[in-house]
């Protein structure tokens, strides 16, 4: 081995004249090179000098890391060594007009395997010297590259299935909008997913979205990209809606034969949503991936199939924001009102309580009726607060009225949830001197038992007087667990029950069960949605006597029903 180092005798990388190291003594300089050695000795850095052309004069540390001999390495012959896209980077009449130079490269290694290292180098002389030279060092930085990379990688990349992530798809949307380059976004979302994974475990469910992402490459046009969202959501991007189209049906054909997991046969159906990106939008990458969103939302709802977005899709998506984000505002300026139907006993013609319905005049979409907004606010957070808005209207509204109306109020099963639920009601009656007798709270069948179960809300209420029904009853949810439970006075026939049981004898046999379970447990039964003269006799013979709809008057103002019996259409 040939070591070129710095000693008194030998004109190689002089550090004590040529670097103009200060000459302190033999023995600091003596130390300084036992430094030096070491560091080389133990494979941190090779050290180098050169002239302003490039030409290795003096080297040490480069077998270590080569395992090339240095006088392989003087003149030009350490290029060779270089990774040829690397090769430029050594040319030094690139840096002669600057003092110092800083590169990263690949060079081979002793094991003939590329490594990366750093080099820097300081120009020690002035620049009009014809003298001028180079030191400086080369650093093994193989291990910090990899790490980087990878840290690089997983940041751009799934790390489930190899493909982009939100990142990547969101750089190359930019990069297509910096060029004005067409582009269409296709979101596809496995069917029954959850299933998957119940049925055959999480590890099953993780091989079928990386071959479904091997499927997923392997319909799409070349140029595009494929980028995992999460999930079972995966997100292509192409060039046009006809691309989109075809890699769609491309892939529903690979998969009608499903996904072979092991010896697991694995269906595979998905849904899709495609939206054509729009340069002028405002943040045109985020909104093009809004809109095909969109659009999969509304494939999912209708049952799977592939929907292409489009402006009426969006302009109800933009009404709906519109809606949920005026929801809370409209709480505090009163643009909600309440319309009350009549619950009439049907033997008396009495009129026993009243229903309250929420409305919102909006000032932009006029008069809006609760299925368009109370799901929205529901779904977002908003149900308590709308909730304690009708409580506290309705209770208004009574105040003024004779002590035996009686209403009935919708409640949630979000709102029952709330810890405070039972507490607002309570101070609310409160508040207006209503009497809790003269207030029925409904809630939907469709509650899960566990939520019942999991609040006392409804038992506080009960012991205070509180009346509490069942509504809908007879629903998908239909579950005689919730009569039984114990939690409720009494039910509401759903209106689409009531139709059943007039027009079919064998719902009509099911219906008077009901009625005889219903007054062996001690609760009311009311029939809403009553509108023809059929189906009040047909009602009255299976022994119902409590009824609503529009048979006996649709929803007005308080004041307008009276108290006696409403009447008839």
């Amino acid at each position: 081995m040939t070591t070129h180092w710095p000693n008194p005798s030998s004109p190689d990388i002089d550090f004590e004249s040529d670097a103009g190291m200060a000459k302190t003594g033999d023995e600091f300089r003596g130390r300084l090179r036992e430094r030096y050695r070491a560091v080389v000795r133990a494979g941190a850095l090779v050290l180098w000098r050169a002239d302003d052309t490039g030409q290795m004069t003096g080297i040490t540390g480069w077998e270590q890391l080569t395992g090339r001999p240095a006088d392989e390495a003087i003149g030009r012959g350490y290029v060779a060594a270089f990774h040829p896209d690397d090769q430029m980077l050594l040319d030094f009449r690139n840096q002669a007009m600057g003092d110092s130079l800083q590169i990263e490269c690949r060079v081979l290694d002793r094991d003939r395997r590329w490594r990366w290292v750093r080099g820097r180098g300081v120009r020690l002389s002035e620049r009009s010297s014809f003298a001028a030279e180079w030191v400086g060092t080369l650093e093994d930085i193989h291990d910090q590259r990899r790490a980087l990379d990878r840290a690089r990688y997983l940041a751009e990349r799934d790390a489930l299935t190899g493909l982009g992530n939100r990142r990547t798809l969101s750089a190359y949307l930019t990069r297509l909008r910096d060029r004005q380059a067409s582009a269409t976004v296709v979101m596809l979302d496995v069917d029954g997913f959850k299933a998957i994974n119940d049925l055959h475990g999480h590890q099953v469910g993780d091989r079928f979205l990386v071959r479904l992402g091997q499927m997923l490459v392997a319909a799409a046009p070349a140029h595009s990209l494929c980028a995992r969202m999460g999930g079972d959501e995966f997100c292509v991007a192409v060039a046009d809606g006809d691309e989109a189209r075809a890699m769609c049906a491309a892939l529903a054909g690979a998969s009608t034969a499903g996904i072979a997991i092991g010896d697991l046969l694995v269906p595979l159906s998905f849904s899709a949503g495609i939206a054509d990106a729009d340069w002028d939008d405002p943040d045109p990458g985020s909104m093009v991936l809004r809109k095909a969103d969109l659009a999969l939302r509304r494939a999912k709802a209708q049952s799977g199939g592939i929907v292409v977005h489009n402006a009426r899709m969006q302009a109800e998506s933009d009404r709906r924001e519109l809606l949920l984000r005026a929801i809370a505002p409209a709480c505090r300026n009163d643009e909600f009102f309440l319309e009350y139907q009549p619950i009439v006993d049907v033997d008396s013609g009495a009129q026993v309580s009243v229903e309250a319905l929420i409305r919102w005049q909006h000032p932009q979409f006029g008069r809006i009726g609760p299925s368009t907004f109370v799901h929205l606010a529901e779904q977002n957070g908003l149900i308590a607060e709308l909730g304690r808005w009708v409580l506290r209207r309705a209770c208004a509204d009574m105040a003024g009225t004779a002590p035996d109306i009686r209403v009935n109020l919708n409640v949630s099963a979000r709102q029952l949830a709330a810890p405070d639920f039972a507490d607002d009601v309570l101070a609310i009656a409160r508040e207006y001197a209503i009497a809790p007798q003269r207030i029925t709270l409904e809630l939907t069948e469709s509650v899960n038992m566990a939520v019942l179960a999991g609040s006392d809300a409804f038992a506080r209420l009960r012991q205070h007087g509180f009346r509490t029904v069942l509504d809908d009853f007879g629903t998908e949810y239909a579950m005689l667990s919730h009569i039984t439970s114990g939690q409720f006075d009494g039910i509401k026939l759903s209106r689409d029950l009531v139709r059943h049981c007039c027009v079919n004898e064998r719902a009509g046999v099911m219906l008077r069960h009901l009625v005889g379970l219903s007054e062996g447990l001690g609760m009311e039964i009311v029939a809403e949605g009553v509108e023809t003269p059929g189906e009040l006799a047909c009602l009255k013979q299976h022994g119902i006597r409590l009824m609503q709809g529009y048979y006996f008057g649709r929803p007005r103002a308080l004041h307008e029903l009276g108290t006696g019996a409403p009447a008839a259409g």
